[in-house]
């Protein structure tokens, strides 16, 4: 089995190791920082080392915790912080995982690690062993099974996915296991001697992660007639062991210091400060090559390798205002360099755009490459571009840069409008330095603004940014309906229409209960309002009790008497609210059927209360999601969040892919109408932008752990607000 090493600068205390003349200390202090390493148990070789570390170092997401909960969180290998991690003195754990958490699967794995630590000064070296997640199956057959079986297939899985063995299937099939679950189920089909089918099935018991569990088929000739009687599995289970190892490493880090390389250097001429970039890597420095036109009156031609330059080309450089130095760890194989622009090199540089491109190469062959553009302008000030992707900007609101690239200017401003229009408004402009930035407030939603920079005399040319747009959600007034009866629950769309919101009645309905249905006795406006009815749900004695619910997502499948729920749309805007109407009718819980062994203490805790219910909202990113296979065609989907009520997964705030959340926990209302309610959204991320969006309403708080009352709520009119 191959174990995989990726190391991450996340800390660095450097010592001088060589340089080409540079008298400035920039070497990092260790000082309560941490170096992580992270090696990857792998139980198969795979025929692409390049890829398989380009996908585990951009799916592996590393947490941080310390005693107060989470302190550092990392998406990707490639957005750890080039210059480390600094941390306060104290207990941690670093936790990561990485690959896809598919419920069943012959490529894709899943990867877990934990590792506790102590910050207390200088570099702390922290190894987290991350060791396959799945449980690993894989089936072999005996030499002679041809003779008497033929057109034979094992089935391997559980309640969330299976997959087939064909004939002699030689590869291994990856499970991630149901919460709660612990036995994975056989089935051999396939057809004897005389044409007749053969089945035999089985269970594989309490299976661990981390564990491949082989199933040999065998066949024990015999002078009985019985044939098949004889065919039997055995089953070997083994640890997965590491068998060699790879060194995965995050491709060195190049940024500027006190401007942002990809915007590169502007300045007018003769009118530039020092600029310097500085290199961080994970091991030594092999090559660091700079490669710009600007160069070739220094040394003849455009590229130059900094760390193999020899003497003449060193003191040209220096002559000329471009200087290096660079720093290397041995004991903590972690390197550093800095380039320094001096003054007269820049102020030497005539009006005009250039480009110069670095490139770094560490000594384990990982290559990063920048292109940074190098403006000599005589304009006084310019705006600064704003990523169209960027998570500034909102839909009402947004923020704005520019820089002054005049060391005489004092009255640089940020003015927007609306594209198109022809009056500017002057922005309330924070400066910093040189750097100029302004909070836009009071935007219209999906409409594309001008900005720039102005001073006396002079302004930028304009940059543009456009607001997210103010989407609201289908069928939000609960108007649209698809009236079933008997063992088919109402559907909450109309015909024709693509399903967003759905609930628990394909569950109930099959128990000929509905416990979601349109209602017009309670209503703010139109024909309707959704009804949310919590009750015990039974025919001749089987059954339990069900919550009323609606939820945007899709009821996938029933197992047993619980659901499995997928949860969550494609959403692109970030609301702040969400409101809408509501009335409720709470009735005492009486009703404590979970059966969840952490829960159940709790769940019968409420029982004689009178109960609540339930509104929230949650807003997503398309990471870390999680999947489940549907009755529809039996193909598993991912979906922000899955929830299976017989093994309590249920939903939590803190998945790695909730980005802002907000709830209302409702109380009996008073009157006869309905009550508008408003719930404001917390952002716990503004980091990047939302891509998912979840509602979810119940008329009984506890309805996942099915425990709650009989009760009643109505909702109508849900609106977001921007």
């Amino acid at each position: 089995m191959r174990k995989i090493y990726i190391a991450g600068v996340l800390a660095a205390g450097l010592t001088l190791a060589s340089a080409c003349s540079d008298n400035h200390d920039y070497a990092l202090e260790g000082e309560g920082k941490v170096m992580l390493t992270a090696s990857f148990s792998n139980d198969v070789k795979v025929a692409s080392r390049a890829t398989l570390e380009e996908e585990l170092s951009s799916s592996t997401i590393i947490w941080i915790s310390g005693s107060k909960g989470l302190v550092r969180k990392y998406e990707g290998l490639q957005n750890l912080p080039a210059d480390g991690i600094k941390l306060l003195g104290g207990n941690y754990v670093a936790e990561a995982w990485a690959g896809d958490s598919l419920s069943a699967s012959f490529e894709a794995k899943y990867y877990k690690g934990r590792a506790p630590f102590t910050i207390t000064s200088g570099t702390t070296r922290v190894e987290l062993p991350c060791r396959i997640a799945n449980v690993v199956t894989s089936v072999d057959y005996s030499d002679n099974i041809d003779g008497v079986l033929t057109d034979y297939t094992l089935t391997v899985g559980h309640s969330r996915g299976s997959l087939d063995f064909v004939g002699k299937e030689t590869r291994k099939g990856y499970f991630m296991m149901p919460s709660g679950s612990k036995n994975l189920t056989w089935s051999l089909k396939g057809k004897l001697a005389d044409g007749s089918a053969f089945t035999k099935e089985g269970v594989i018991e309490n299976v661990q992660p981390a564990t491949e569990y082989v199933l040999h088929v065998t066949y024990t000739p015999s002078s009985s007639d019985n044939g098949g009687a004889f065919i039997n599995i055995v089953i070997d289970e083994s640890t997965i062991d590491s068998e060699d190892e790879i060194l995965i490493t995050v491709a060195p880090k190049i940024v500027g210091t006190s401007f942002d390389i990809k915007q590169g250097i502007t300045g007018q001429p003769g009118m530039f400060d020092k600029k310097s970039l500085y290199i961080t890597a994970s091991s030594a420095l092999k090559n660091v090559v700079i490669d710009c036109p600007l160069l070739a009156t220094t040394i003849g031609g455009n590229d130059i390798d900094l760390m193999t330059a020899d003497t003449s080309v060193c003191t040209s450089l220096n002559a000329a205002g471009i200087e290096w130095n660079y720093v290397y760890n041995e004991a903590d194989d972690i390197s550093n360099m800095k380039i320094n622009f001096n003054e007269e090199w820049l102020n030497a540089i005539p009006a005009g755009e250039y480009q110069m491109n670095v490139t770094a190469t560490d000594a384990l062959g990982k290559k990063s490459v920048v292109a940074m553009p190098i403006t000599v302008t005589n304009a006084k000030a310019e705006a600064v571009e704003v990523s169209a992707a960027a998570p500034t900007t909102w839909a009402t609101s947004a923020m704005i840069y520019g820089r002054l690239l005049d060391a005489s200017v004092t009255d640089g401003r940020l003015e927007y409008r609306k594209a198109g229009d022809t009056a500017w408004t002057a922005a309330e402009t924070a400066i910093d330095g040189v750097n100029l930035s302004a909070e836009l407030t009071g935007l219209t939603p999906g409409t594309t603004y001008e900005y720039r920079v102005a001073c006396a005399g002079f302004e930028s040319a304009p940059k543009t940014i456009t607001t997210e747009a103010n989407l609201q959600l289908p069928n939000a007034s609960f108007e649209d309906w698809q009236i079933k009866s008997g063992r088919n629950g109402n559907l909450i769309y109309a015909e024709g229409d693509a399903m967003f919101w759905d609930s628990g009645n394909h569950g109930s309905a099959s128990l000929s209960k509905q416990v979601t249905t349109p209602d017009g006795t309670h209503k703010h406006s139109g024909q309707y309002s959704a009804l949310l009815t919590s009750q015990k749900v039974a025919l001749m004695g089987i059954g339990r009790f069900a919550a009323g619910n609606i939820f945007i997502g899709q009821y996938l499948k029933t197992d047993g008497t619980d659901g499995i729920l997928g949860w969550g749309r494609p959403f692109a805007s970030r609301p702040k609210a969400l409101k809408g109407y509501l009335r409720y009718q709470p009735g005492e819980i009486k009703y404590n059927d979970c059966k969840i062994d952490d829960k159940t203490a709790e769940m019968a805790s409420h029982v004689g209360q009178t109960d609540q219910g339930i509104i929230y909202i949650v807003i997503l990113s398309d990471s870390n999601k999680m999947t489940a296979s549907s009755t529809d065609n039996g193909k598993e989907k991912t979906w922000p969040i899955v929830v299976e009520t017989k093994s309590g997964q249920v939903f939590d705030v803190n998945r790695p892919n909730v980005l802002g959340y907000g709830q209302l926990i409702v109380d009996a209302t008073q009157g006869d109408g309905m009550i508008e309610f408003n719930i404001p959204i917390e952002y716990f991320r503004t980091d990047i932008k939302g891509a998912n969006i979840a509602i979810t309403c119940s008329a009984s708080r506890y309805g996942d752990y099915f425990c709650g009352g009989d009760s009643k709520m109505w909702i109508d009119d849900f609106e977001l607000v921007y």
